[in-house]
This record gives structure tokens, C-alpha cells and sequence, in this order.
């Protein structure tokens, strides 16, 4: 859009006509599947042109995810397993005893050394000395290992290890694995470049210049052996997606992404980019052993989707939420009996000797409705997810709305009037104020806008002249 070109980076474009066949798919349900049981699960998405890092920032806050340019949040109240926002605090981060094993045993192969035997008196561990201590260094080490932080662009090294991982880790079939599903999902982003301000002087080598998406690419010898694909973002570096080279299991890589994804965070931190805390790691799902590893980053904060807050992840909060699906608030679990969560926890568990793990997926902009996931062994949709046609009945907005949703009919005329639109449609350009374009819109189109700005919630989309550089737009075209 050229003329779009003076907003830069700092808008936050909706494309509207893609929101409103994202949207309307996303809530389309088969007649004869009933309405959020058994395995059915339910996400919001709509797709984005362009958003800044903050207006990014703003959403992932709230609990809501991207997947290439679809951004989505699964309704807590009626999903069938539950998908929890949660972040760790960089600054407080507490290396494990398995978390140091598995980096002590990478560095060991890496420089070579022999593994120490006997009992010893436990040395202090640094986590930023021990990330960088074989790292880039080729003297006296019996393997090269180096990163390096790209743009998140597809290369032909980076496309092969993609397809060699989703078959070999996810069994996709190989006709389902090509380099456009890769594009589009891990990376093709909506997200805007702004400057990462440091402290005068301050080493920034190896940091970014720009928040935006990345690749952290992790060589042995040359050789490409993974990459954590990574949204860098004013408060956070945002886990999207992890992709290993299938050879290399023994090895824990994602589990020493992680501490790496870590390491940078506080490295920005360190050079006074003001404001990174956090790594967010997507979703975590209590009866989900292969997202539960999450919650061994400590300490973690899951986002009570209601409230819009976040909460230690405690072993009572842990235990209730694996008990009760559904939305419960918080602060309601807090302040239950530590014992009495715990018993109905152990009779569940005697009930439930196996316990049965969702499969994960990112959400299908089609009529299935899916669990979403941007866990870091998360497995993206197959190109041809998108050429589904699948039949059923719109679904109305959820009455009444899901956790943190505001509800469309509570919205005034005037609230609505007031927000600005992008058109650039027939050969009109121009921003102008919803209230002189809604008499275009058709009864559907009306509802939808409702709903969108219900969902990611009004105090988000410009209404004044003076927000136009720091919140949404409503686009037309």
C-alpha cells in the first residue's frame, strides 16, 4: 500500500475484508459437531497488514498469539483444553539442577572435555558465562558452535531443516511440507521495524537494531542444527516456534533454546534496552505433558484470561487447573484451601491413570475449529489448510463472551463512530472516521467490526487524530 507508506511502522493496520473471512470461518461450526464438547475447541482470529512491535506487545499481554499474519486467542471458557499465556521473569530466572545438566553436557561436547567424576563441591553457575563459554570460540574446543540472529527470512538451508523436522519429528507426509506453509507461518510477519534504543556505549554485538521477527540460527561446524524463530518486542522475546535438525536429539535443543532465547533477553537488557523482562513462551496447557516443560522456567506467570493479569504459576494453581476446565479467576484458586485442592487433585489423578495429551495445532483459518498453540515444538498448518471448504452455519459471538472479550451490544454508537478507518478501496484513500463509512457496510460487515473491537477491546483502535500513531486502524480495502 504506497500510501500507506507515511503511517510506517508505528500503525497497526487490520485488513478487514481477510478479518472478516478469518473470523467468520474461525466461529463456523459443523452442524452436526456439538458446541465446545469433546474435543472441540474455540479460537478468535483475525489476519493483520501491519502492527508495531508495541501494538504487538499490547495484544500478547492479553493473551492473544500470531501465527504468520493471523492473530488469534482461544475462548477460556469454552475450549476444550485450555490454552494459558505464560511468560518467565528474565531477571529472577533460577537455573535447574536438569536445566544446568543439559547446558553443562552441550558445552562438554562442544569444547570437548571429559565429564568430571566423583563428588565434588558445587560450583556457582552463571547463566550468561556458561551460554557464552563455548560459544563462537575455536581455540582449544573440539567443535565450532556460533548463532547468529537473521531476519526471519526463508533461505534454502533454513527451508531444509523445516522439512526435515516436520517430517521426522511430526510425521507430515512430504507432499505436505512446502516452502509457502513455511513463509507464511514462521516467516512472513505483520510486524513493523522500530530502533532498539541502548545505552550510550553499550555492547550490542549480536543484539538486534530492531524489534521484529527473527531466526536464531545454532550451527555446529558450519552445519545449521536449529532455529528458534523469535518475535523481539519491547518487553519480551517471544518464543514462536523451534525447529531441530532430527539428528541431533540426544542433544535437548529445545530445552537449550530456551536458556539461549533467555541469554539474549537479558543481553538486551544488559546493553539498556529498557523495559526487556520477559521471555514469553506461548501456551501452556496444564494436561499437556509437552507444554508443561514450560512451567520448569521459573519462575512462570500465567495470564488469568478474565482479569487480564498475570499470576506466579504455583503447584495449587497447577493442580486446579488440571482438575477443572472451563474459566475459574485466580484469584478465587488462591484463595482455596491448599489441602483441599491438592486431595481432589491425587483423586483425579487415581482416576486418570494416563493421562491423555491434546494434540496441539496452530488455528485453521477454516471451518474446523482447533486448538491453537504456539508452543516451541508447536506444529504449523499445512499449506493446504487453507484450501479447505468446509460447510456449516456462522456461529454468533459467544454469549456470554469469552474471558477478557468485551460484549459487541455493550458498545455505544458513539464509541463506535468515533474510531478511524483506512480506506483504500475503488480509488478512495484516505483516513476518515467509521461514522462516515458505515452506511457502505452490509448488516454482516456492521456485526463483525462490533465484534472485532469488542474482542481485542476498544481502548486498542484510534479514535482521536493524536492515536493514529500508536493504535489501530480499521482497514478497508
Amino acid at each position: 500500500m504506497a500510501s500507506g507508506n507515511s503511517y510506517n511502522a508505528n500503525l497497526a493496520l487490520f485488513v478487514f475484508a481477510a478479518l472478516m473471512w478469518s473470523m467468520s470461518q474461525d466461529v463456523m461450526v459443523k452442524k452436526e459437531e456439538p458446541e465446545a464438547t469433546g474435543n472441540s475447541s474455540r479460537s478468535f482470529g483475525f489476519v493483520t497488514e501491519q502492527m508495531s512491535p508495541q501494538f504487538y506487545q499490547d495484544l500478547v499481554d492479553r493473551g492473544w498469539r500470531r501465527s504468520g499474519g493471523y492473530t488469534y486467542h482461544p475462548d477460556m471458557a469454552r475450549t476444550c483444553c485450555p490454552q494459558y499465556a505464560i511468560r518467565l521473569k528474565i531477571g529472577e530466572f533460577k537455573v535447574s539442577r536438569q536445566q544446568r545438566s543439559s547446558l553443562n553436557r552441550w558445552n562438554r561436547y562442544v569444547s570437548g572435555e571429559e565429564p568430571k567424576t566423583g563428588k565434588g563441591k558445587v560450583k556457582p553457575f552463571d547463566l550468561g558465562p556458561e551460554l557464552r563459554r563455548c560459544c563462537d570460540v575455536s581455540e582449544g574446543m573440539a567443535h565450532r558452535f556460533s548463532m547468529e540472529l537473521v531476519q526471519a527470512v526463508a533461505t534454502d538451508e533454513t527451508y531444509d531443516l523445516y522439512k526435515r523436522y516436520q517430517i521426522a519429528v511430526h510425521k507430515d507426509p512430504p507432499s505436505k511440507v512446502s516452502r509457502t506453509g513455511f513463509e507464511r507461518f514462521l516467516c512472513d510477519s505483520p510486524l513493523g521495524n522500530v530502533p532498539v534504543h541502548y545505552a550510550s556505549g553499550a555492547d550490542t554485538t549480536g543484539l538486534p537494531v530492531e524489534y521484529g521477527s527473527y531466526h536464531l540460527l545454532y550451527r555446529v561446524d558450519e552445519q545449521l542444527v536449529g532455529i528458534s524463530v523469535i518475535d523481539i518486542l519491547p518487553s519480551c522475546v517471544s518464543s514462536v516456534y523451534f525447529i531441530w535438525d532430527p539428528d541431533w536429539a540426544w542433544a535437548s535443543l529445545g530445552k537449550l533454546s530456551a536458556l539461549y532465547e533467555i541469554g539474549l533477553a537479558l543481553d538486551m537488557a544488559a546493553a539498556g534496552a529498557e523495559g526487556m523482562e520477559w521471555l514469553y513462551m506461548g501456551y501452556w496447557i496444564s494436561t499437556c505433558q509437552k507444554m508443561r516443560y514450560k512451567g520448569e522456567y521459573a519462575p512462570s506467570f500465567l495470564l488469568d484470561p478474565g482479569t487480564q493479569e498475570f499470576h506466579p504459576l504455583t503447584a495449587k494453581l497447577d493442580q486446579f487447573l488440571q482438575v477443572h476446565k472451563g474459566y475459574t479467576p485466580f484469584e478465587e484458586v488462591e484463595g482455596m484451601d491448599d489441602a483441599a485442592v491438592r486431595e481432589e487433585w491425587e483423586a483425579k489423578r487415581k482416576e486418570d491413570v494416563t493421562m491423555a495429551e491434546p494434540r496441539e495445532q496452530r488455528p485453521k483459518r477454516t471451518g474446523k475449529l482447533v486448538a491453537s498453540s504456539s508452543d516451541k515444538d508447536d506444529k504449523p498448518e499445512s499449506e493446504s489448510d487453507e484450501d479447505e471448504d468446509e460447510d456449516g452455519a456462522l456461529s454468533r459471538y459467544p454469549s456470554p463472551p469469552p474471558p477478557g472479550f468485551g460484549d459487541p451490544e455493550s458498545l455505544s454508537r458513539h464509541q463506535l463512530d468515533d474510531l478511524f478507518v483506512f480506506l483504500d478501496h475503488g480509488g478512495k484513500v484516505g483516513v476518515l472516521p467509521y461514522s462516515a463509512f458505515q452506511s457502505g457496510l452490509t448488516p454482516i460487515g456492521q456485526r463483525m467490526t462490533k465484534e472485532l473491537v469488542a474482542a481485542v477491546g476498544p481502548d486498542r483502535f484510534a479514535s482521536t487524530p493524536m492515536q493514529l500513531r500508536t493504535k489501530a486502524l480499521l482497514y478497508f480495502g
